[in-house]
Order: structure tokens, then C-alpha cells, then sequence
């Protein structure tokens, strides 16, 4: 734990220097996010929004603005580690990706440390003016104060399991670039982050399911919204534990063959 915690803490130091050398990149974390959430939230307003409307089968509309807060705040935390990741990229054009590779420490331990580091980097001014907004928008409804802190360490957790696998493609990909437009776009349509997944058709459910963002904001949205205990969303915290446990142990295995085909040719790019 402690060699994880030092390995965070360069990683965060190193991501710190490397990409917060402006003070106008800490004024556009804060207002992008906010930009998104007015886009999101002015985007249903020229729509029937009454108790009849189609939209108020799946959400109260009074509580539409929690809705999609909710949405906008765990979006951002996966969001900004599939840029983490996509950064790679940068790093091999710079030759410094050869460092990951030369440490001794282990590599997956790296990768996740590394997303960690820029989770932390890249939300947390956005978090602060998302948690306001909550308490002054209203609706919130929990059932136990301590499942709101439970909330936020499952979303925590399941971004630093997501931004650590993505770190681990990225770190042996040769141009992961249609990654990046494969899980930004259609990770924040898929998972529900501003229409509710029960509207959705049931091909575009499946692709959803896919994506762990999907249960996180079940969870989430259960948690504040709907003033669920904790045994009423056992079902998608086994679902989410499934997915994140496959997204680790599909991470080590990736880095293990990828380090032996390194070894075998001497090329650091796996596929």
C-alpha cells in the first residue's frame, strides 16, 4: 500500500509538472465541466418536461437537474482517464514511455497509480462546484448519510480500475487513437450519463452494460436520488465488482504477455 501511495505521488508530481504549466488550464477544468452541465441541462428545455411527458416515465422531472449533475460528475472522473491514457501516446512520440519499463517497480502498479495521480489532478476543482450544486439544487435523497462517502469511493475506484486498464493499453499500443474516439463519445451516450438507459432501445442497453460507468451510475443515482439501502443495490454492486475484477486481472495479464513479447524482440509495442 505504501509503495502504491509513493508511486501515486510521483505519478501525481510528474502529471502535475507535465501538464498543469498554465494557471488558464486550472480556469478551463472548472469551467468545461460547467459548460458541459448547462449544455446538458438547457438541452431538454425546449421539450415537453411535465409530469405527462415521455421523459417523466424514467425521471422525476424536478429531479432532472440531479439527474444530470450525477451524470456530469462521473462522466468527468472516466472521462478524464481515457485522456489520461490517450496522453500515452505523447509520451512514446517524447521517448519518455521507455521510464515505465526501466523502473522496478511493477508496471501494472504504475498504470494504476498513474491513473489515480491524474483522477485526482483532473476533478477535483470540478467535484467541489458539483457537490455545491447538489446541496443548493435540492432533491437529494439517502436513506444513511455514510452511503453518500460509500458512493463517492465506488466511483473512485471504479475510475482509477478503468483509467488503469485504458494506462495499460495505451502503454503497449502502437496508436490507440480510435480508442479514444470508441470510449469518449459512446461511453457518455451508452452510459446513461444524460438519458436514463430504461429509454433506451434494448440493442443499445447491451452495449451500455459494457461499459462500467453504466453501474456506477445506477449506484449513484439509487444512492441520492432514490434513498436506496444498501441491500437494494446488491445486484449491480456484484455486477460492477464482476466487471472491475475482470478489468484487473485482464490488466496484468496484458502486462505480463506484452512484457515477455518486449523481452522476446525487443519492441515495446504489442499490437
Amino acid at each position: 500500500m505504501m509503495k502504491m501511495l509513493t508511486i501515486c505521488q510521483a505519478e501525481m508530481r510528474k502529471s502535475h509538472r507535465h501538464n498543469f504549466n498554465n494557471r488558464l488550464i486550472y480556469f478551463s477544468m472548472f469551467l468545461w465541466p460547467i459548460i458541459q452541465f448547462i449544455n446538458a441541462y438547457y438541452a431538454f428545455k425546449p421539450f415537453n418536461l411535465g409530469q405527462n411527458s415521455p421523459l417523466s416515465r424514467f425521471v422525476p422531472v424536478n429531479k432532472l437537474g440531479l439527474f444530470l449533475i450525477t451524470g456530469c460528475i462521473a462522466y468527468i472522473f472516466f472521462w478524464s482517464l481515457v485522456q489520461s491514457a490517450w496522453m500515452m501516446g505523447y509520451e512514446r512520440q517524447q521517448g519518455t514511455l521507455e521510464l515505465i519499463l526501466l523502473t522496478p517497480a511493477s508496471r501494472t502498479l504504475i498504470m494504476f497509480s498513474r491513473a489515480a495521480a491524474n483522477l485526482i489532478e483532473a476533478v477535483w476543482m470540478f467535484s467541489i462546484f458539483a457537490i455545491l450544486t447538489i446541496f443548493f439544487m435540492g432533491g437529494l435523497h439517502i436513506a444513511h448519510w455514510w452511503l453518500l462517502p460509500f458512493a463517492v469511493m465506488v466511483l473512485l475506484l471504479s475510475a482509477v480500475v478503468w483509467g488503469g486498464f485504458l494506462n495499460t493499453i495505451f502503454l503497449f499500443s502502437r496508436d490507440a487513437g480510435f480508442l479514444y474516439t470508441l470510449f469518449e463519445a459512446p461511453m457518455e451516450f451508452f452510459s446513461g450519463v444524460r438519458m436514463p438507459i430504461m429509454a433506451f432501445p434494448i440493442w443499445a442497453k447491451v452495449i451500455a452494460f459494457v461499459f462500467p460507468l453504466t453501474f456506477v451510475l445506477t449506484i449513484l443515482r439509487a444512492i441520492v436520488m432514490d434513498g436506496k439501502t444498501l441491500g437494494s443495490i446488491c445486484i449491480p454492486l456484484i455486477e460492477l465488482a464482476i466487471i472491475l475484477i475482470a478489468l484487473t486481472a485482464a490488466s496484468f495479464i496484458l502486462v505480463r504477455y506484452a512484457e515477455k513479447h518486449a523481452k522476446e524482440t525487443g519492441n515495446l509495442t504489442f499490437f
